[in-house]
């Protein structure tokens, strides 16, 4: 009896395990069953769709990375195709490239909104010509999006909008051509936008108000005219910006006053011909300013002066003629250090004494590449000048006549033999010779000079000088009987003057 009910009992034991282990296959069999009405994006058989991706695993649920191709005259935003991407819920990294014109011309939010483990996306080569609101779903795991070469045109208010994890945005080689204000918003902790080679002319004030822990804003390669300090609110944290390659002309007060922690500031091939006083007024952090293949003609005393911690000014390629002690006076300490960087190549520096400081800082500084960069500057020399000589040159102006320099006793005895005729010829015959002899440069290693044979020049500008005498007062000197008392060197200006009235 007992034999029987022993049995009994492992009959029941063996059915019930039985049951249990079917009913898990069962279960299995559903769970594979849910993803088995999707395409695998990752092994893709169908050589006639659409998109097809190469991933690093090709089984289910595996892939993390997904580079994707669109082909075969692209496909539509409600595509079901799209849900395909349910086949691989933990992809991290994926990319869109389309090879076909108008393959793709929307952000594909019906992807993104899918995978919940989605970091980084990239596409290129598309027609998105809009990025509307909230393109990227609110994603709360978006950590990169970059849209290089889209032929995006227009960004909606919002289009980057609450993506809590978002540092780096690039919508480089696109056709943008504003900012607008509201743009980015809520996205604390943006570092890096990158927004270089559009066709940007207009910066809405406040457009980066939001974007308070931006490190870095790339605008090399743009079209823009203007600065004004409204253009950077909310760019307290910014470390560098690049302005290259735009069309600036100036700089005025305080452009940049917004940014207090700035450090790098690009501003080369501009074409900038005037900083205002206060141009980096603000920018007392500031280490690095390039303003390389622009069109300065000369470098203001006291543009400098608010910036502190500068160590490294890149001038390289302007106009200037010379480069005074007082303008760089604020930061010349700074010049020694290690790190240290003045660059002055391609400009049309003059080989005299205002140059001179540059021999004692080649001697004094630290930076390597400093004495490196002062060792092949060239700079040029009048072939007639002379070591401490005064430079003679009259200039061609408009009128009245202008005249630079003298020498200090060319007219002394210009009381005894006054001919106004034969003045004004030989003046103007001087000149014509002057402006001939001018077109040849003698160019020198400023350093190979001596700094105590480096010639200075008084120039004495007339403009600046003397205000231009009315037509009376040229009548009366011309016919006073003190005409021989004055200074010889006035009267030969007068004398021209009133030929050429």
């Amino acid at each position: 009896m007992n034999l029987k009910y022993l049995i009994l009992m492992i009959a029941a034991i063996v059915e019930i395990n039985v049951t249990e282990s079917r009913q898990n296959d069962k279960r299995r069999w559903k769970t594979d069953k849910s993803y088995s009405h999707y395409v695998n994006i990752c092994d893709i058989q169908d050589r006639v769709s659409k998109v097809h991706c190469y991933c690093e695993s090709i089984k289910i649920k595996t892939a993390t990375k997904a580079d994707c191709w669109v082909f075969n005259g692209g496909i539509a935003e409600d595509d079901p195709f799209w849900s395909n991407f349910y086949s691989q819920p933990k992809i991290e990294k994926l990319s869109f490239n389309v090879r076909a014109d108008g393959g793709l011309t929307y952000i594909p939010a019906k992807v993104i909104v899918r995978l919940e483990r989605l970091q980084y996306i990239h596409i290129q080569y598309a027609n998105i010509f809009s990025i509307p609101s909230f393109a990227f779903t609110n994603s709360t795991t978006l950590r990169e999006v970059i849209l290089p070469k889209n032929k995006i045109t227009k960004l909606e208010t919002m289009s980057f909008a609450h993506l809590i994890m978002l540092s780096n945005v690039s919508l480089v080689e696109n056709q943008i051509s504003e900012l607008k204000r509201d743009v980015f918003y809520v996205l604390p902790n943006l570092q890096r936008l990158y927004l270089s080679k559009n066709t940007i002319s207009i910066l809405h004030d406040g457009c980066f108000k939001h974007l308070n822990n931006l490190i870095k804003l790339d605008l090399d390669n743009n079209l823009l005219t203007v600065l004004i300090r409204e253009n950077f609110q909310g760019l307290s944290n910014l470390i560098t910006l690049d302005m290259r390659n735009n069309k600036l002309t100036m700089i005025g007060d305080l452009a940049f006053a917004e940014l207090w922690s700035l450090e790098e500031l690009y501003l080369d091939g501009n074409e900038i011909e005037f900083i205002s006083d206060r141009g980096f007024g603000g920018l007392a952090g500031l280490r690095k300013l390039s303003l390389a293949d622009n069109k300065l003609a000369s470098l203001d005393d006291g543009v400098l002066d608010e910036i502190q911690k500068l160590n490294v000014l890149d001038l390289r390629n302007n106009y200037l003629e010379t480069l005074r002690q007082e303008a760089v006076q604020n930061v010349l300490e700074n010049m020694k250090t290690n790190y240290a960087l003045i660059s002055l190549d391609g400009n049309r520096l003059t080989c005299d004494c205002r140059l001179s400081w540059l021999h004692k800082l080649k001697n004094e500084t630290r930076s390597k590449r400093l004495k490196a960069s002062l060792a092949r500057l060239n700079c040029i020399m009048d072939g007639k000048s002379k070591p401490n000589q005064v430079i003679p040159k009259i200039e061609k102006t408009e009128s009245p006549l202008k005249l630079n320099t003298v020498y200090k006793n060319d007219y002394a005895d210009i009381e005894e033999n006054f001919d106004e005729d034969k003045i004004y010829e030989e003046a103007m015959q001087d000149q014509e010779t002057e402006i001939d002899e001018s077109k040849i440069e003698h160019r020198r290693k400023l350093l190979d000079i001596p700094a105590e044979t480096l010639p200075c020049p008084n120039r004495l500008s007339y403009e600046a000088s003397y205000s231009p005498p009315t037509q009376d007062e040229v009548k009366y000197y011309k016919t006073s009987s003190s005409f021989k008392s004055l200074i010889p060197f006035n009267w030969i200006v007068l004398v021209l003057i009133a030929k050429m009235l």
